[in-house]
This record gives C-alpha cells, sequence and structure tokens, in this order.
C-alpha cells in the first residue's frame, strides 16, 4: 500500500509539471499584453521563463551561500539566514527577470519592471483563489 501511494505521489507531481508550465507562460504572454507588448508565440515565452528562472536560480544559489557564510560567521541562526535569503531573493529576482525580459523582448528596462510586476500580480492572484478555494472546501467539511 506505501508503494502504491508513493506511485500516485510521484505521478501527481509529474503531471503537475505540464500544468505549472502552461500557467507560467500563460501568465507572461497575458502580462505582455497587459503591458502594451505584443504578445508573444508560446515557445518565444516558454524559452524566456526558462532562462529568467535559470538565471534566478544561479543568482539566488550564490546569494544563499554568501548569506549563510555570512551568518555563519556572525553567529547567527540558520532559520535567521533562510529569512534573509528570502528577503534579499525578491529584489534579486526582480533586477534578474526584468533585466533578462527586456534584454529578450528588446524593450527598456522600466517595461521589464512593470512585466515582472503584472506577471506577479497574475500569480499572486492565482494562488490566492487557490487558497480561498482550499479554505472554502475544509470549511464546508468542517460543517458537515
Amino acid at each position: 500500500m506505501p508503494l502504491l501511494f508513493a506511485c500516485a505521489a510521484c505521478l501527481f507531481l509529474v503531471m503537475l509539471v505540464p500544468v505549472t508550465l502552461f500557467l507560467l507562460t500563460y501568465t507572461y504572454r497575458w502580462s505582455c499584453v497587459l503591458c502594451g507588448l505584443p504578445k508573444p508565440p508560446v515557445v518565444v515565452a516558454a524559452g524566456i521563463m526558462f532562462v529568467a528562472w535559470l538565471s534566478l536560480v544561479m543568482a539566488v544559489g550564490v546569494l544563499r551561500t554568501v548569506v549563510h557564510e555570512a551568518c555563519k560567521v556572525a553567529g547567527l541562526p540558520e532559520w535567521e539566514a533562510g529569512i534573509i535569503v528570502f528577503l534579499l531573493a525578491l529584489p534579486v529576482d526582480l533586477l534578474v527577470s526584468a533585466g533578462i525580459e527586456s534584454g529578450l523582448m528588446g524593450v527598456r528596462f522600466g517595461k521589464g519592471v512593470e512585466l515582472w510586476y503584472t506577471q506577479r500580480l497574475i500569480q499572486l492572484t492565482f494562488l490566492a483563489v487557490v487558497g480561498f478555494v482550499i479554505a472554502l472546501i475544509v470549511l464546508i467539511q468542517q460543517m458537515v
């Protein structure tokens, strides 16, 4: 039985990958339209999102290493280093994503920042809707 559950969980996670890629690409294309940019083709949007994600992972990896080593030297606990990395990763994400998106789309950096903010607002709205639906389901289950 645990093996069956593990296989089902793995299958569920594998099936989430295309859904996640679709949502990210859809969000990027929708953000371009909302910001007054031409809507890129799906393959171009997916490529831009992949390059931005890969660059962000590398930048945050370096940031995480530097912050954790600095906190270790300063004698701060590991959880504080995690909070510092999370807070510093937001502006790093803004700079890296806006720079890559503006460079690959051929627009000014300010338009890349606008595109980044629009994307994050749409993604936050998706998360809020999913959280609201989950909370509603839990509430209904508690009432029954």
